[in-house]
């Protein structure tokens, strides 16, 4: 987890250029500048029942698409295909799509730890790590938005069951239902500028969500060597997670300058639980090629 905290501060800095000391100043904020939606492509994704390991798929690519209908109405999706699963029965694969709905917003003026430099280095004789960080703090104005969302889930995989120590044969297990939760959005942006009177875009959008998931799932498991079956059900679920933009802004926002590759990475962190598949983790990286307002 430390070494992922690590590669994450070095993503952040990539998407910035590198200051020396110097005195910053805040010369614009306005969190409404961020654009709202995205569609992005997953080239890394991990998504795995701690319960069902079979099930677990190493290396999956798709897409995340957050797309505004209207200033309160959005469309949001997310899904992916398998490349790498441990097992492979059927077509792996996981898309869950819904809306999400702005209820009310808020906004306010405090200090934004804007992120300037990071620097890693690791002692392999003393067996230590050294990581320093270099921000500095700006009045700013961010936005706080709550909302409500729900849709459709589906997630197709491998499946694996013992009991008893009876290892019953993998089969498949396709989860599909419902889901309904809230969310919530942080959006900031900030017009920063050095002494030397170099001026530089700052942004972030972070969504943070929770939902109960209704999956009426069964499977019938067997075991060949023992001829032993079972009828396996389970309906309920939840999951919590969120969604990381790094620069919620284009090349237009940044002075024409041109955000680089890392700049324009999308995260997305989730753990929850799925019927039968136990408590599972999923975790990927996507580079985001269009911005909606």
């Amino acid at each position: 987890m430390r070494s992922f905290f690590s590669f994450f501060g070095v993503v952040l800095v990539l998407s910035t250029a590198g200051y020396g000391q110097a005195t910053f100043r805040q010369t614009l904020t306005d969190p409404e500048v961020v654009y709202r939606g995205y569609a992005a492509i997953n080239y890394l994704t991990v998504d795995a029942g701690f319960s069902n390991t079979s099930g677990a798929s190493l290396w999956s690519i798709g897409a995340d698409v957050l797309y505004p209908i209207n200033d309160n109405l959005r469309v949001d999706a997310f899904g992916y295909y398998s490349l790498l699963s441990l097992e492979s029965d059927g077509l792996p694969f996981l898309f869950s799509g819904g809306v999400e709905y702005g209820l009310f917003k808020k906004t306010k003026n405090k200090k934004v730890p804007v992120l300037l430099a990071f620097s890693y280095e690791k002692d392999y004789v003393n067996n230590k790590e050294l990581q320093t960080w270099s921000t500095v703090a700006l009045p700013g104005t961010i936005q706080r938005e709550f909302t409500a969302r729900g849709g459709v889930y589906l997630r197709n995989s491998a499946f694996e069951y013992d009991e008893n120590q009876v290892f019953f044969d993998v089969t498949n297990v396709f989860h599909a239902g419902v889901y309904a939760g809230i969310g919530y959005t942080k959006r900031t942006f900030l017009h920063v500028q050095d002494e030397d009177g170099y001026t530089f875009a700052y942004g972030r959008q972070v969504r943070p969500y929770a939902d109960l998931m209704i999956l009426p799932t069964s499977v019938d498991v067997r075991d060949e060597a023992t001829n032993t079956s079972l009828s396996l059900e389970e309906t309920l679920g939840w999951r919590a997670g969120l969604t990381w933009q790094l620069t919620p802004f284009t090349k237009a926002e940044n002075f024409d300058r041109k955000i680089g590759f890392f700049g324009n990475t999308l995260f997305r962190l989730e753990i929850g639980n799925r019927p039968l598949d136990g408590f599972y983790i999923t975790t990927g990286v996507a580079f985001t090629i269009k911005k909606f307002r």
